[in-house]
């Protein structure tokens, strides 16, 4: 990495909140790190495009070279919205993601691949051991997905070198439009891969709304609502929409940045890594769960309850965004922690929800610095793939979620969320029970204990009752957003030792 000379040199700490997108200190930065990281692309439309490079070492960097032309910013990112804002033009998003197999493809130095261990065991390596229990609370140290990788769908199954991400359209745009241009785009990437590399499988997701135009993931509930914000701007929203006393979404550059190693400039080049995984979810099964609970409940209080409430059990939230432990409906959608259900009388500890996000609990439960805590966040940019059927005759139809995450380490963010808190039944008390979206669904409580108490109207009932067999994983892979530096400088890239004197 060689730093450009220059005189009053900008620069971004890694501690940085509040980021100003017009800050021209920062705009060599943000015109290096690619979009869809700092902020959601936006877009309603996407492509996923999964390759396997065929060619030399220098044919492949040669490739990668000149695609780097195509690449979204941060910063043309943020232009672009502004113009599609105030003129409705479209603009495509483009962005590149290199697997550890990638980096080999390109035959470059080892310093200059990006060296998080789960990003360079890969994801299908299910023997490599992991940290993934803060103070403790969780023992698995290997396989912590609980992956069966042989049973993974194409191109999960096979070497993934690179990820290809197209997006288009805005929330109005005709979906044929929209699909018939990213159609074209694909085709002219077809042309020009000249045997380079290999199409193993292209994925198309879209941005399902409901009836008010949010964005919603298939079992109906609005999505995306507590993503962690870096931008000056985005944090206004927030403060100014419902303020930011019980919860603060600002996140530092650093939970997503990290510095490229292969970059122009250790100071001015980020990429993060991104987790990717295809979920399928069974809409039916969650709705005639749902059923179930509610009826439980009902027999309980002997107070009838629908299926809403039985969902939102599920999830912490109401399927508007509201959530649990707000007194009145739309009261707020992010600034809330649980402070007053310090029993999860109200929330219950597993909903999905609270064990992504504890806003507080584990300082609270095990006076864990909520620092600490706050550290375990992703950036989540997944979107929806498959029917659009939230109410289909069968279970398992082919819907679902294209999950991607970002941050800065796989291990203690990622990993740690997903294994140390949605899987393991003893986060954050002993017997919560896993996460009934996202956790591992054969997760054992002690004793069989399966049990767990609510209360509803004043009157605190014990519930038999555990959601199972929701959601389906069929496939992933760790993946690294280099900067657009590092593209562009492979043309140049030799491989050579670095001088260690």
């Amino acid at each position: 990495m060689t730093s450009p000379p220059t005189t009053n040199k900008p620069s971004i700490k890694l501690s940085q909140k509040h980021l100003d997108i017009n800050d021209p200190n920062l705009k060599i930065v943000l015109d290096d790190i690619q979009g869809n990281i700092l902020k959601s692309h936006g877009r309603s439309h996407s492509r996923h495009i999964f390759l396997q490079f065929n060619g030399h070492a220098q044919e492949n960097r040669l490739w990668l070279n000149q695609f780097a032309l195509k690449l979204t910013s941060a910063y043309e990112q943020h232009q672009t919205s502004l113009d599609f804002k105030n003129s409705g033009t479209e603009h495509l998003f483009t962005g590149l993601l290199l697997s550890y197999s990638g980096y080999q493809a390109l035959d470059i130095d080892s310093y200059q691949i990006p060296d998080d261990k789960a990003f360079r065991a890969s994801m299908k390596d299910i023997t490599f051991q992991y940290d993934t229990g803060p103070s403790g609370v969780h023992e698995r140290t290997i396989n912590p997905l609980n992956d069966t990788p042989e049973n993974w769908q194409t191109p999960f199954d096979q070497r993934i070198d690179a990820l290809l991400i197209l997006a288009y359209g805005g929330d109005k745009t005709d979906d044929e439009i929209c699909n018939s241009y990213l159609d074209n785009e694909i085709a002219k990437i077809k042309s020009n891969l000249n045997n380079i590399a290999t199409i193993l499988s292209i994925e198309k997701g879209y941005a399902l709304r409901n009836k008010n135009n949010d964005v919603i993931e298939h079992f109906g509930f609005v999505d995306g609502l507590s993503n962690p914000v870096f931008f000056k701007s985005d944090f206004d929203y927030w403060q100014n929409k419902e303020g930011i006393k019980s919860y603060d979404p600002t996140a530092p550059f650093d939970l997503v940045a990290v510095n490229d190693p292969g970059g122009i400039d250790e100071d001015l080049s980020f990429g993060t890594y991104f987790v990717y995984r295809k979920m399928q979810q069974n809409i039916k099964g969650f709705n005639k769960q749902t059923q179930q609970l509610a009826s439980l409940i009902s027999k309980k209080t002997g107070d009838k309850v629908d299926s809403e409430y039985a969902e939102a059990l599920a999830f912490g939230r109401y399927k508007d965004g509201t959530p649990l432990t707000t007194n009145s409906k739309k009261a707020t959608l992010n600034n809330f922690d649980y402070q007053e259900d310090m029993e999860g009388l109200t929330c219950p500890f597993h909903s999905h929800i609270r064990k992504t996000n504890p806003r507080g609990d584990t300082n609270r439960i095990n006076n864990t610095p909520i620092g600490n805590e706050r550290s375990h966040r992703i950036v989540r940019r997944g979107i929806s793939y498959g029917s659009k059927n939230l109410n289909p005759d069968s279970e398992w139809t082919d819907a679902g979620l294209l999950f991607l995450s970002c941050q800065s380490d796989i291990e203690q963010q990622f990993l740690v969320m997903q294994c140390g808190w949605s899987d393991n039944p003893n986060f954050p008390l002993k017997d919560s029970g896993h996460d009934p979206i996202t956790g591992e669904q054969n997760a054992k409580l002690s004793n069989n204990i399966k049990e767990w108490q609510h209360q509803m109207n004043g009157k605190t009932i014990t519930l038999d009752f555990r959601y199972k067999n929701l959601v389906k994983v069929l496939g992933g892979e760790y993946f690294f957003a280099p900067s657009i530096s590092f593209f562009k400088n492979l043309i140049n890239n030799q491989p050579k030792k670095p001088n260690l004197l």
